[in-house]
Parts: C-alpha cells; structure tokens; sequence
C-alpha cells in the first residue's frame, strides 16, 4: 500500500512529494525505514522519471513477510529538473563535467535540503508511523548522484542512518573534495553497501572505467578504515533503474545479514 504526502521545507522554501510503501495494516507494528532519494523512481514504473522504477515494493514487501524484519519505505522525489537535482545532491562544486548547465549549481540548495531532510521529513515520517526512532534502524538509497547525497546524509549527521546504499557512485565528479570529507567524518557505525555496473556509462562522457575505478576505490578506502562494506558488481550492469532494481534485494539482505564483496 502507497500513501502520498506533500511536505514542505521551511529552509528550502519548497515543497516535496513523499510516497510512502508499507502494509495496508500498520497497526502493532513497530518499521525499520528505508529512505529512497529519486523517490518518484522507487516504487512505481508509472511515477518514474524516465518510465521504469526500482520496483522496491517487490523486493521490500516479501522481504519483510519472509524475515519478520518490518520495513517502511519512505521515497522522497527529486525536484524533477536536471540543474534541480544537481543543486540538491551534490555537496561539493562539479569539476570534472563539460556540461555548462552543471556549472550554475548552488550549493546552499544542498546544504538547506540535507538540513530539511534532518530536521523536517525524518521527524514528519516517525511522528506519522510507529518507526524505531534511531539510526540503526534507519537506512538510506542512492543512485548515481544520489549515491553522493545519501553517503552525505550518513555521514555529516551521525544520528542519521547507519545503512547507506550506495549505487553507481560517481565519486570522479569531485573526487578530492568528497574523500577529504569522509576522511573527517568516519565514524565506525557506518555501514556502507555498494554497487556498480561494469557496462555501464552515464551523459556521454562518463565510461564504465571511471565507474568501476570510483566503485573500487570507495569499498578499498571504507574496509582499510574498519567500515562495514560490501560491493556487488552486475557484468551486464548498465546506469539504469531497471540494474540498480535488481540489487535492492543485495542491499536489504546486506542490512540484516553477513558481509561479503560479490562479483
């Protein structure tokens, strides 16, 4: 069952759509959350910016049913313009891109939105449903940009998530800036799951080499600093929704289960 929300974000001046996928009886049920950025492509195909979601409720849903473990998951939607989503997740100023509406990014969009996301929409989700209050019951889902603003998130506010999932991360945009970051910010509560399509490439200029490169060097550089991590690589992987649904359940089993690097 969806429920459908607008919120507005008093540091952002704006206001946000909210989908909500949780049993149609919530009643007696304390949920783990799971918190999708891009959430118009979580759960539904006909929502879904470029006409296919992740399809989270098929993974979530029997997930929940055949491990007992309850799960909400909360998508929160992108502001659905291209330089909308650069301002809103990313931290650091783009370097490596030759495309010049990239350029005009303003990062106070992302320092208000990540302070809205704290302070307004998780507290708005766990007074509307009985949710554990802390992060090692809170999880968070990125792909490619979005992966930079999920590892964000977790990382620049402790009390956030434990669980980040991390998708096609594209740390090459501005790589010194982001690992000087985490450098700052590692705490061992962490715990990072990572995946990357080795066929995949994105906007003409971004191969499955610089792909694969930021994936390896993230899993190497969070293991060397005693960080829960684990990378899944798809051989056929390509940067799409349709991929990144197919791993949902490698991130949700890397959540309640052991720690192992696939290939």
């Amino acid at each position: 069952m969806l429920d459908y929300y607008n919120l507005y974000l008093p540091r952002s001046k704006r206001e946000i759509k909210i989908e909500v996928s949780g049993p149609r009886n919530k009643d007696n049920i304390i949920f783990d959350t799971i918190y999708f950025l891009d959430g118009q492509n979580a759960f539904k195909d006909s929502h879904a910016s470029f006409g296919r979601s992740i399809r989270a409720t098929k993974v979530l849903g029997p997930f929940a049913k055949e491990t007992r473990n309850r799960i909400l998951g909360v998508a929160i939607y992108n502001s659905e313009t291209e330089l909308g989503r650069i301002n809103e997740y990313s931290p650091f100023k783009i370097k490596n891109t030759d495309n010049k509406e990239w350029l005009k990014q303003d990062l106070n969009v992302f320092k208000n939105y990540c302070y809205d996301f704290i302070h307004t929409i998780i507290p708005f989700i766990e007074n509307k449903y009985n949710t554990h209050r802390s992060n090692s019951h809170r999880a968070i889902y990125g792909s490619s940009l979005g992966a930079i603003a999920a590892l964000y998130l977790a990382f620049q506010y402790k009390n956030s998530f434990q669980y980040v999932g991390a998708f096609s991360t594209p740390t090459f945009l501005f790589h010194d800036e982001l690992f000087d970051f985490l450098k700052k910010k590692l705490v061992n509560q962490k715990e990072v799951f990572l995946y990357c399509g080795l066929n995949e490439s994105s906007d003409e200029v971004y191969t499955k080499h610089d792909y694969r490169n930021a994936s390896s060097e993230l899993y190497k550089f969070f293991k060397e600093n005693q960080i829960r991590t684990r990378l899944v690589y798809d051989i056929k992987g390509i940067h799409n929704e349709e991929t990144w649904g197919n791993h949902i359940i490698d991130f949700v089993n890397f959540i309640y289960f052991d720690d192992i690097e696939y290939r």
